[in-house]
C-alpha cells in the first residue's frame, strides 16, 4: 500500500493520463475538423491552425512519456490549454472552459514534479 503513495508512481500515472487523453482529443479534433470544419467555424480559426495544434499535441504526447522531455511537453500543453480557455471565453462560453482549467492545473503540477525528478536524477548522477 505504501507504494501507492509513492510520488514517482503518481507522476507516471499522470503522464499516462495526459498522454492518452491528449492523443484521443487530438485525433477526435482532427476527425471533427476534417469532416465538417465545426471547430474552425465555431472558434474562428483556420483549419490549418487547428491541425497544427493537434500535431503539436501529438508530439507532446510522446514528450510527456519521456521523463527527460516531460517538463517541456507539459509546458507546451499548458500553453495550448490556456489558449483553449481564452478561445472559450472569447466566444462567450466560459463554462465549457472548465475541463481546460483542470488540465492546466494538472499539467502545471506534472511539469513541476517532472522537473524536480529530473533535477534529482541529475544530482544523483553527478554524485556517483
Amino acid at each position: 500500500m505504501s507504494n501507492f503513495f509513492n510520488r514517482t508512481d503518481w507522476v507516471r500515472c499522470t503522464a499516462w493520463f495526459l498522454a492518452v487523453t491528449y492523443a484521443a482529443g487530438a485525433l477526435w479534433t482532427i476527425y471533427l475538423e476534417h469532416g465538417s470544419q465545426v471547430l474552425s467555424l465555431r472558434f474562428g480559426y483556420s483549419s490549418a491552425f487547428i491541425y497544427l495544434t493537434c500535431v503539436v499535441q501529438l508530439i507532446c504526447v510522446v514528450g510527456v512519456l519521456v521523463p527527460r522531455f516531460a517538463p517541456w511537453a507539459a509546458a507546451v500543453l499548458t500553453v495550448i490549454t490556456v489558449g483553449a480557455i481564452a478561445s472559450h471565453i472569447n466566444i462567450g462560453s466560459p463554462r465549457t472552459a472548465g475541463p481546460a482549467v483542470l488540465y492546466t492545473v494538472v499539467q502545471i503540477w506534472f511539469g513541476l514534479k517532472s522537473r524536480a525528478r529530473n533535477v534529482a536524477v541529475r544530482e544523483s548522477n553527478s554524485i556517483s
